[in-house]
This record gives C-alpha cells, structure tokens and sequence, in this order.
C-alpha cells in the first residue's frame, strides 16, 4: 500500500482554506448583499449575521476584533519576557496585515468617515504597524 504524501494533502488543503478565504473577501468586500455562493437563499451578510436580524453578528463584530487584540497582547507579553525578534516580527506582520485590510476597506467602502470610532480604532491602525516596523528596524534582537 502506498503511503500518503501529507506534504501534498497539506498543499491541497490549503489551497482550498486560500479559496475559500478568497471567495469569502470578495463576497464580503465587493457583493455583500448578493446570494451567497449560489447555495444559500441569503445574502453573505444574512448568513453570517451581520446585519440586525437578532442573529450572532453582534458576537461576530466583537469576537473577531477581540482575537486581534488578545494575539497581540499575548505577543507583546511573550516579547516582554523573552525580548525575542520573533515576537516582534509577528507584531510587524500582525499589525501590516491589519493595515493593509483597513486601506482595502476604505477603498472598497469609498472612504472613512471621522467619529469618535475614527480616533480609537481607526487612526491608531495607521500608526501601530508602522511603528512596530521602525523599531523593528532599529533595534538588534537574537533570534
């Protein structure tokens, strides 16, 4: 019997998490409120709850922004006690990613509108990232 190649298997499955992902952006940024992948009789935003419907999108629109924070927080306590480059590289790919998810939603929404939500969650995502890589860049940290 021939042994499974798990490198492949692994390959595949992410290729399929990658498309999903994908869909599920686009789907989200672009046609939110269409069908929702031609299998659903609601929309992206119905299915998920994110609309008032009395469903979980109030969960969803807080666990997700939650997990952010609790990464980074557990990121920066692990460079605290260890002062380790490897934390602060995921601090600096972490806070990127959010950044660059912030301009793609500004751009697909057609701007931003300044609020008190603009001063304490908006406005610090456009300095954290950019921060964390000047430091990055400047200090010397063992691997």
């Amino acid at each position: 019997m021939k042994l499974l190649n798990f490198n492949k298997i692994l390959d595949l499955f992410i290729l399929f998490l990658l498309t999903g992902m994908g869909l599920a952006v686009i789907y989200s940024v672009f046609i939110p409120n269409s069908r929702f992948l031609l299998f659903f009789d609601e929309s992206y935003l119905d299915l998920l709850a994110l609309i008032d419907t009395g469903g979980n999108g109030k969960l969803n629109l807080l666990t997700y922004p939650l997990s952010l924070y609790l990464i980074c927080a557990v990121t920066c306590i692990g460079y605290l006690r260890t002062k380790k480059a490897k934390y602060l590289e995921f601090l600096v790919l972490i806070w990127t990613t959010v950044l660059i998810a912030r301009v793609i939603s500004i751009f697909a929404r057609g701007g931003v509108i300044v609020d008190s939500y603009f001063y304490v969650g908006i406005l610090p995502e456009f300095i954290v990232a950019p921060f964390f890589f000047f430091l990055r860049n400047k200090i010397n940290l063992p691997s």
